[in-house]
Order: C-alpha cells, then structure tokens, then sequence
C-alpha cells in the first residue's frame, strides 16, 4: 500500500497528466481489474483498453472517477514468497 502511494505522490510531485498517473494506479492493481470496475463506475472493458494504450483520450470524468476510487483504496501489495528451509 506505502509503495502505490509513493509511487503517486513522486508522480505528482513531477506534475504528471493525470492519465498517467491513473495508469499507473491501474497497473498496481492489476488482476483485480473487475473490482476496480465495479467500485469506480467504470467499465472493465474500459479499463483493459485503457491499460493497454487503445483509448486515446480517455476523458477527464472517468479519470477523475478512476483516480478518486484508486486513491482510496490502493493496491494490497502481496505477500512475498517465503523460502521453504
């Protein structure tokens, strides 16, 4: 959870567009793509083409949207593998 918010506040700190650092978000949560979609409004079919660089401009509402909800609740790292002894 620390690194997502880590990785978002570096991210604004360096004045990024928001589509990026939505992604970025995104891809922390990767694999629980059908919860994100369902706590955020937003379409899964929407947020796989998003990931995958095939909606050009994505819309500053569903952004908003995706960010608000992302924020939130940020990705559960995990847990490492432990090395059996």
């Amino acid at each position: 959870m620390l690194d997502a918010i880590a990785i978002f506040c570096y991210l604004l700190a360096m004045n990024t567009n928001l589509d990026h650092v939505v992604l970025t978000l995104l891809n922390a949560r990767k694999g629980d793509w059908q919860k994100v979609a369902a706590d955020s409004g937003v379409s899964y079919s929407w947020l796989s083409k998003f990931a995958n660089g095939h909606i050009g401009n994505p819309g500053y509402s569903t952004l908003t949207k995706l960010h608000a909800m992302l924020s939130a609740a940020p990705a559960i790292p995990e847990p490492e593998a432990k090395a059996e002894a």
